[in-house]
C-alpha cells in the first residue's frame, strides 16, 4: 500500500469570481483500527483548487498505543492490520501537512458523513492537545440526501455508483477523491461556486470545529428557532431496554426510529439495541412509514445488493417508493453513527 499518492489534475468547467478561493476545498477520509476515534490507521486527503483536483495524499498511520488494537470487524472492511502500520507515522507527524492545505486560505474540509470524519479529527486533536485553526466543514452525505432523495441510502459507494465515480471503497485515498468529486457535482448541479453556497441552497451553514467543539451543518437548522429543543422526549426505552448511561444527544441516531434485520458481526442483537438506545434511538421490530433507518447485517446487505431481499428489506423499499424517508444502511454505518 503506497505511503503517498499524487494524481494528474482534472478540470471541470465552472466560472469563478470573487476574492475568496471559490471552488476550493480539502476532502478527507479516515479508516480506524477499532471503534475509538483515536485509532486512525489511514488517511486520504484530496486538495481541490478552483474546481480542479490538484493533489491527493495518502498515508497509513500508526495509532497511539492505547488505541492500537485492530478489531477484526474493522480489518475486514479496510484490510489494514497492525503489522501494516508498525513503521508508519503518527497522526501528530502528518497533521501539520494537512493543516497547511486548508488553514492558509481557510478552505472548508469536505467529508462524506461528518459525524465520523470530523469527530475523528476532533478526538485526535484533543488527544494531541494541539491548538488548531478553526475548521469549517461540508458533509457530502447530508447534501446528497437533498440532491438525490430517491436513492435507497447515501453511502459513499452508492452515490459513487450513481455518478459513475470509480471507487476502491475503504481505501482512504480513493474515498477522499470520491468525496471531492461528489462535492464538485453538488456545485455543478446547483450552479454554486462554493460549498458554503451549496449548503445555503438547502438551508444549511457549513459545520464548524473549533476549541469549543463541533457545530454540525444540521445544527444550523435544528437551532434556528428561539425555542429550545426538548431532547427528553427522545430518550425512551426500546425492546424493554433503557439507557445504561447518559444518552448521547450528539449522535446522528438521536431521535431516530430504527429497525434491525439480519445478523450483525461486531455484536449480538441485544447489544446492538442497547447501543441504539444509549444513542437516543427507538428500536421497533417492523418497518413502518415512521422508520428512519433499517440497519442490515453484513451478509444480508450483500444479498440485498445482489437482489436477494428479506421481508423487512422489501417493506423498506415499499416505504421509500411511497415517499418515506427511510434509509437502508449496513452495520458499518450504524457503528459510525453511534458511540459505544
Amino acid at each position: 500500500m503506497p505511503s503517498s499518492l499524487v494524481l494528474v489534475a482534472t478540470s471541470l468547467d465552472n466560472d469563478l469570481d470573487g476574492v475568496q478561493p471559490l471552488g476550493s476545498f480539502v476532502a478527507i477520509d479516515y479508516e480506524t483500527a477499532n471503534s475509538a476515534y483515536e485509532s486512525v490507521c489511514a488517511v486520504g486527503v484530496t486538495l481541490v483548487e478552483e474546481n480542479i483536483v490538484k493533489s491527493n495524499f495518502y498515508t497509513l498511520i500508526k495509532p497511539p498505543e492505547e488505541f492500537s488494537f485492530f478489531d477484526s470487524f474493522n480489518t475486514s472492511i479496510h484490510n489494514i492490520n497492525k503489522n501494516d502500520v508498525k513503521n508508519s507515522p503518527s497522526f501528530g507527524d502528518i497533521w501539520a501537512d494537512i493543516e497547511k492545505l486548508y488553514a492558509p486560505k481557510n478552505l472548508p474540509i469536505a467529508c462524506h458523513y461528518a459525524g465520523f470524519d470530523i469527530r475523528v479529527t476532533e478526538a485526535l486533536l484533543d488527544y494531541l492537545g494541539n491548538e488548531f485553526t478553526e475548521i469549517k466543514f461540508y458533509d457530502t452525505c447530508t447534501i446528497s440526501k437533498k440532491v438525490w432523495p430517491e436513492l435507497i441510502n447515501f453511502k459513499l459507494n452508492t452515490i459513487s455508483q450513481h455518478l459513475n465515480i470509480k471507487l476502491d471503497h475503504h481505501n482512504a485515498a480513493s474515498d477522499a477523491q470520491a468525496c471531492a468529486q461528489i462535492a464538485l457535482k453538488h456545485m455543478e448541479l446547483t450552479s454554486n461556486k462554493s460549498l458554503s453556497g451549496v449548503a445555503k441552497e438547502f438551508g444549511f451553514n457549513l459545520g464548524v470545529l473549533n476549541s469549543n467543539g463541533v457545530r454540525r451543518m444540521s445544527d444550523s437548522k435544528k437551532y434556528q428557532s428561539n425555542n429550545p429543543v426538548d431532547f427528553s422526549k427522545y430518550i425512551q426505552s426500546s425492546k424493554d431496554l433503557s439507557p445504561t448511561s447518559e444518552v448521547n444527544t450528539n449522535s446522528d441516531m438521536f431521535g431516530m426510529k430504527i429497525v434491525f434485520t439480519g445478523e450483525l458481526e461486531s455484536m449480538n442483537r441485544t447489544e446492538a439495541i442497547q447501543r441504539a438506545v444509549n444513542n437516543g434511538a427507538a428500536v421497533a421490530s417492523s418497518v413502518s412509514k415512521k422508520t428512519n433507518y433499517l440497519i442490515v447485517g453484513t451478509s444480508d446487505f450483500l444479498d440485498f445488493e445482489n437482489g436477494i431481499k428479506t421481508n423487512k428489506l422489501k417493506s423498506a423499499e415499499a416505504v421509500k417508493e411511497s415517499g418515506g424517508l427511510i434509509e437502508i444502511i449496513d452495520e458499518e454505518d450504524f457503528l459510525r453513527m453511534t458511540s459505544g
